[in-house]
């Protein structure tokens, strides 16, 4: 079969912003200079901007494909990867971490504090699950909400008494997202985490479409309700805590792309909408990260409010041409 124009725009917009997004930033890069491995614009594009990039397309792409997922899940158009309460969970272990112990969530030590946060609400997510309660996913989905304002709650409450002793200003990028700067070495131990969770996210697409269809064909088809969802939670929330602990809480992606993929491309199938949600939020994240970095340099803008205003006007858009 053939890919529609629409899909095959999307993979040169992602190699387009492979190619030429690291090329932009608050420093020109020479293009006549990066043929000496030791000159200012070759060291800014392979050594800054290229693992950068690579992590935002692993985090953009990721963000999206579990909007995607838990939208499909809870049979809930406004689900996206923030609603079950992990991604507070992670950011307040990450600020404790910083504010009150003053350890670098993401080195060795202070990583202890985000995981834990995420241990503590998946095992309270699946203790909802295997429970009567949460036979209903629309249960599991208000659980994880009123989780979700409890930890927010707390979380406002440490930065607002740490912002009146010059400490919680810096933290509050947790809230908006933030990119780190990482080595390619860094990257590449990010790259090896995240896609064995994409690969594990994909093979559980053939779930996701029995689920759909409401439990009753789901057992029909020989797939059982109950382990199906709490496989997919699992995942999908050991997924969310790694991403949240390296960037932070970056909303809107993972509510909007895939609505737009769905718009767009129509894709016959959970795996495929999961696919093209990968690509596009991919790319989308780049642009936003480049927005940010470029508009007001040398300030960076967090990247969520960036997400939040580029994204919005054409999925506006896309929903008024529907």
């Amino acid at each position: 079969m053939t890919p529609s124009p629409r899909i095959l725009l999307l993979l040169l917009a992602s190699f387009a912003a492979l190619l030429f997004l690291p090329l932009f930033g608050a420093e020109t890069v020479y293009l006549n200079d990066l043929r000496d491995p030791q000159s200012l614009s070759y060291r800014i594009l392979f050594e800054l901007r290229a693992p950068r990039l690579i992590l935002l397309f692993l985090v953009g792409g990721s963000l999206a494909m579990l909007g995607g997922t838990y939208q499909v899940l809870f049979h809930n158009p406004l689900a996206e990867p923030y609603v079950l309460g992990v991604s507070s969970a992670v950011t307040l272990g990450a600020v404790l971490s910083e504010l009150v112990f003053h350890v670098n969530p993401h080195s060795l030590a202070g990583m202890v504090f985000p995981i834990s946060g995420a241990l503590l609400a998946t095992g309270l997510l699946l203790f909802i699950s295997f429970s009567k309660f949460g036979r209903e996913p629309e249960r599991v989905v208000l659980f994880g909400m009123g989780l979700n304002f409890l930890l927010s709650s707390m979380l406002f409450l440490l930065l607002s008494y740490y912002s009146q002793q010059m400490g919680g200003a810096g933290a509050m990028r947790w809230l908006f997202g933030q990119i780190p700067w990482m080595t390619l070495t860094e990257v590449r131990t990010v790259f090896l985490i995240v896609i064995p969770f994409v690969g594990g996210v994909l093979l559980l697409s053939r779930q996701l479409d029995a689920l759909a269809l409401g439990d009753t064909v789901a057992r029909t088809l020989g797939i059982s309700p109950v382990t199906s969802r709490n496989a997919i939670l699992v995942t999908t929330s050991l997924f969310i805590a790694v991403l949240v602990s390296i960037t932070g809480s970056i909303g809107f992606l993972g509510l909007v792309v895939p609505h737009a993929c769905r718009l767009m491309f129509r894709p016959a199938s959970t795996r495929l909408l999961l696919a093209f949600s990968f690509l596009l939020g991919a790319v989308f994240l780049a642009i936003a990260d480049v927005s940010s970095r470029t508009l007001l340099p040398p300030f960076e803008f967090p990247i969520g409010i960036l997400t939040t205003l580029i994204g919005a006007p054409p999925f506006l858009y896309l929903l008024w041409k529907r």
